[in-house]
């Protein structure tokens, strides 16, 4: 994939607090209106599926030869994975504890940060970071591997979905920013991650689900939607999500 010149997208950047505060408030309207979540603790495993293996296997289209919603660790059919019910769990995209810091948080209850997993895959994963930028023929890191980057263990999703990742994990982290920051091999590689997330193709299914919970959870990831463009050449929301500092100093 050929990414565009990225020279713009420095993260020194000179800018005020008041200004985070304000991107950080249109980021929020641009999701719409914050659902009163359910806490993921009192949460049962129905009501995980519900609110994700349901909705995307609702939004696999079943006229493809093996569907179109796939998995984005192993990337197999959702119907193959939710006919074995005891194989799926719901995984964080950003891990919970770099959300909670012990005590529970509003953005690990938010569906649009999970994502389907095998339990296999998901205890694999564990807490570590996602490894979320182009890797030419993925002969550094092989999916489903953990790799050593920059001083810490990163998960290595296949090449294929790293763009639908990084997408939700952009999300996530513009819209709860009082959350661990990212990996130092994250931050040295945030113009590719942002690069990823805005010119790999949106999947037709991945879509889907994101106008299913604009439709009935009034709340929805705007880099799915039209639009997308402004937020990734704004380069003050995407300091808020990388810079370590100042996103601890925003209100939410």
């Amino acid at each position: 994939m050929q990414f565009p010149d990225l020279s713009g997208l420095s993260l020194n950047d000179k800018v005020h607090d008041e200004v985070h505060d304000e991107v950080h408030d249109r980021w929020l309207t641009a999701c719409g209106t914050m659902p009163a979540f359910e806490w993921w603790k009192n949460m049962s495993s129905k009501d995980k599926y519900r609110q994700l293996h349901e909705v995307a296997a609702n939004a696999d289209n079943d006229t493809e030869p093996n569907g179109d919603y796939l998995s984005a660790y192993e990337q197999v059919d959702i119907d193959d994975m939710v006919a074995g019910r005891r194989q799926w769990s719901v995984e964080h995209v950003v891990p919970r504890s770099h959300i909670n810091d012990g005590n529970p948080a509003v953005g690990e209850n938010d569906p649009i940060g999970w994502i389907e997993a095998t339990a296999e895959a998901n205890s694999l994963r564990s807490n570590h970071p996602l490894y979320l930028w182009p890797d030419p023929d993925d002969m550094l890191a092989p999916p489903n591997t953990l790799v050593h980057v920059d001083g810490e263990w990163h998960y290595v999703p296949p090449s294929e979905q790293r763009g639908r990742l990084a997408r939700k994990w952009l999300f996530i982290r513009a819209t709860y920013p009082k959350i661990k920051p990212p990996s130092m091999a994250q931050r040295n590689r945030a113009a590719e991650i942002v690069a990823l997330a805005q010119h790999d193709p949106i999947h037709p299914a991945e879509r889907r689900v994101n106008e299913h919970y604009r439709a009935t959870l009034h709340w929805a990831n705007p880099l799915l939607e039209d639009g997308a463009k402004q937020w990734y050449g704004d380069a003050q929301w995407r300091y808020a999500i990388f810079n370590n500092e100042t996103r601890r100093q925003l209100k939410v």
